[in-house]
């Protein structure tokens, strides 16, 4: 066994001869061979033990025994007690979810301060069975029928292509000491119930589980690979990001065979479940949000776009005076003032052009806000030629069709408390340049980036 774990270190480069290894080591048989394993093939290792405190005397005697262990062997020996049903109860999460933060958070803050090249964890080939399988019960793609991977991070699998079996006929072969844990002879735990009643019936179809389990896993791992591979193609056709905003083309979406699955993949990053998938593609109305923890997901007319739900950003921006230049979170803007015989007006809504004398300050940048209006110049009113009406910022949206994000990015220019420019789309008539001006502001977008 000792040979295949080195040729398995080896093959997944997990690390080298001497390399300083944390060992997670809770006292029982797995993390206890893997530590006479890993001192056999000459690591400098250190155990970490982590005393959840859930088993009273039992979780005590478990510390005692490899602090004893740590001792004889001269072996660099980490141990907490963590108040892991206070954990549970603060976060609201299982008590193997809470072990598993506690422990892992513990293990990497001694990993940085001591400067290991790695966390050697005692996951073997039942591990990994069990993992597939559960993860199958409570439903998953490819990602979930790859299972543990050797190397993840910092952490590191030795043992995850051998056997429990093997690993018991190795502690007692090696005349290893090791420690019980009486939970595990429970069916509490999801993964204890498929490990004694699930595996043994499977067992009895296929008594080479464990092999067909391995060939299969590194079989998932491949087709995952030429997934992503495939995945990576399909999204230079349908996703682009720009400031921060990600959008994803519906229409390819819709019309490929698997636009379903491509849409998770695409989404699972910003925490966006099936289920929200799901309602996203059955929505052909613009303006609907969905939501995870960590984003927000609009609907357009053609296309989903994804924004953080915490942007930081400036909410307005105000100035007494006429200034070289408006920088407002994403939007730059040039200022300068020009004689009206000097001006040479272009044609493009990333200018804007304003009679001086009839401004009032402060000016003052913002969003859109319910209740904003304006005298959109060039649009006159249908009975009255060369007249143009009032108009709500809320019906111009409507009318020109603005997505919700276009509405709540957009910047808006005030002078006083009257709007006069939204900005690369119209300016206000009652600003606008006449025979009568004598000094304009010019105002010019410069760009969309940061």
């Amino acid at each position: 066994m000792i040979r295949r774990v080195q040729q398995y270190i080896q093959h997944h480069n997990l690390a080298n001869s001497g390399t300083s290894i944390l060992v997670a080591c809770s006292g029982g048989v797995d993390s206890m061979v893997l530590v006479d394993v890993l001192l056999k093939l000459n690591y400098n290792i250190s155990l970490a033990h982590c005393n959840f405190q859930l088993r009273g005397k039992e979780s005590d005697a478990d510390e005692k025994f490899l602090h004893d262990f740590a001792m004889k062997h001269n072996i660099p020996f980490y141990t907490i007690k963590f108040d892991t049903k206070g954990y549970k109860q603060n976060k609201d999460v299982s008590t193997q979810m809470a072990a598993r933060e506690l422990r892992y958070n513990w293990f990497e803050q001694i990993r940085k301060e001591n400067h290991y090249h790695s966390i050697a964890v005692a996951h073997h080939l039942d591990d990994q069975l069990e993992t597939v399988l559960l993860n199958m019960t409570k439903g998953t793609g490819i990602k979930g029928l790859t299972g543990m991977q050797p190397k993840n991070g910092y952490i590191i699998r030795p043992l995850l292509e051998i056997s429990k079996q093997e690993i018991l006929l190795y502690a007692k072969e090696n005349n290893i000491q090791y420690r019980e844990d009486s939970s595990n002879a429970t069916d509490d735990y999801q993964r204890n119930l498929i490990r004694h009643q699930v595996v043994p019936q499977l067992e009895k179809i296929n008594p080479a589980l464990h092999e067909t389990a391995t060939v299969f896993i590194n079989r998932m791992n491949d087709y995952e690979g030429l997934v992503d591979a495939q995945l990576l193609s399909v999204k230079k056709k349908c996703y682009s990001e720009k400031d921060g905003i990600t959008e994803i083309k519906m229409g390819f979406i819709n019309a490929h065979k698997s636009g379903k699955t491509i849409l998770f993949h695409l989404l699972k990053k910003f925490g966006f479940n099936s289920d929200v998938v799901k309602s996203i593609l059955d929505v052909n109305e613009p303006g609907k949000q969905f939501f995870s923890e960590t984003h927000r997901g609009v609907t357009d007319r053609k296309s989903l776009f994804v924004v953080p739900k915490n942007i930081e950003r400036e909410n307005y921006l105000s100035f007494d005076n006429i200034p070289k230049q408006i920088i407002f979170n994403n939007c730059k803007i040039q200022c300068s003032l020009v004689p009206i015989q000097e001006l040479n007006i272009k044609p493009s809504n990333r200018y804007a052009y304003f009679d001086v004398d009839k401004l009032e300050f402060p000016l003052l940048m913002r969003y859109y806000k319910e209740g904003d209006y304006f005298y959109p110049f060039g649009m006159s009113k249908p009975k009255t030629p060369g007249k143009v009406g009032k108009k709500k910022l809320s019906k111009y949206f409507k009318d020109e069709k603005f997505s919700l994000l276009e509405k709540e990015n957009t910047p808006v220019l005030f002078s006083g408390e009257k709007l006069i420019w939204l900005v690369s789309h119209r300016i206000d008539d009652r600003f606008k340049v006449t025979e009568k001006t004598k000094m304009v502001l010019k105002l010019v977008l410069i760009d969309n980036e940061k």
